[in-house]
């Protein structure tokens, strides 16, 4: 697919009110009384040409991957990106970028007999992820000379759950969830040791980085051997709360959190919920980076949103 393929496919779809009135309040450019971004589309051109400098020739290219990726819900980058870059504020130093992958947007056939989760595409946009923060950092980052730390996160796991019609206190919840993670991880560790080759590496001190992260992970032989060499990267992965970037995805569930659906479905069971959050978390945890976020006290308030 070429850019300009990408480009004439951009078509944001808006299916919460709430997520309209965030980005209009919260992620619209205005300067004074002049309205910048006219559409969601230019909220999503501005932040993704400014991100893709760095790619020289190729610019226009990856400015259109990742305007392809907003637009479909499938990445939500950095809220501070969203807010400031491509625009007459200065974007704040960002040492360690964020963006979350919508585990949501790969289910196909949702709420069907039919429905799967779509494995390799959801590696695939994992991927463009870490393409995208390292860019970020390029033109954001601290320039300190140490290796990068990202946090490519995860949200959307309790709409999945949803979609394949599982409950998120179900036996099969917990294996679901590793296996996103994991396939989060890998997309992000071969995106990774591609750029580590193209752009090399960033100073001392990441000799117990990646590497010290992955010894205890089953990993394919080349993928172990390639991230022994890697010097670019601390860490690539941390799932934590995003509730704007969650609202702004349509009202997606957030992290490892149940969907509102499967929420008010055990609303009665606080007991459960909490069993089930910890059997999903600790299942995910050998896949990620940074200590998983525990979501306490979210139920609460999404009950009382409802």
């Amino acid at each position: 697919m070429t850019a300009e393929d990408i480009a004439l496919t951009l078509l944001t779809r808006f299916t919460a009110a709430r997520a309209v009135d965030l980005w209009d309040g919260r992620f619209r450019w205005r300067s004074g009384a002049r309205l910048h971004d006219r559409t969601i589309e230019a909220t999503w051109q501005r932040v993704a040409a400014t991100i893709a400098a760095p790619e020289g020739d190729s610019a226009d290219y990856w400015c259109s991957r990742y305007a392809f990726a907003f637009s479909r819900w499938q990445i939500l980058p950095d809220p501070a990106l969203l807010r400031f870059a491509g625009t007459d504020r200065p974007v704040p130093v960002l040492p360690e970028p964020c963006a979350v992958v919508n585990a949501g947007a790969f289910v196909t056939d949702p709420d069907t007999p039919r429905a799967r989760f779509d494995h390799k595409r959801f590696t695939a946009a994992a991927a463009v992820a870490v393409r995208m923060l390292d860019d970020a950092a390029m033109v954001f980052g601290a320039h300190d000379g140490r290796p990068l730390r990202l946090a490519v996160g995860l949200m959307g796991l309790g709409d999945v759950l949803e979609y394949l019609r599982l409950g998120y206190d179900c036996g099969r919840a917990p294996a679901v969830a590793q296996a996103i993670a994991r396939s989060l991880a890998l997309g992000c560790l071969q995106a990774a040791l591609q750029l580590a080759q193209e752009r090399g590496g960033r100073g001392g001190g990441a000799e117990a980085g990646l590497a010290e992260r992955w010894k205890h992970r089953a990993l394919p032989a080349a993928l172990a051997e390639a991230t022994e060499r890697c010097r670019r990267y601390e860490g690539l992965t941390r799932i934590q709360m995003q509730p704007e970037l969650a609202c702004l995805a349509n009202d997606a569930s957030d992290a490892l959190e149940p969907s509102m659906a499967s929420a008010i479905a055990i609303a009665g069971a606080a007991p459960a919920l909490q069993a089930a959050r910890r059997r999903i978390r600790n299942m995910v945890q050998p896949w990620i980076d940074a200590p998983v976020s525990s979501g306490q006290g979210v139920l609460d308030e999404m009950m009382s949103e409802a």
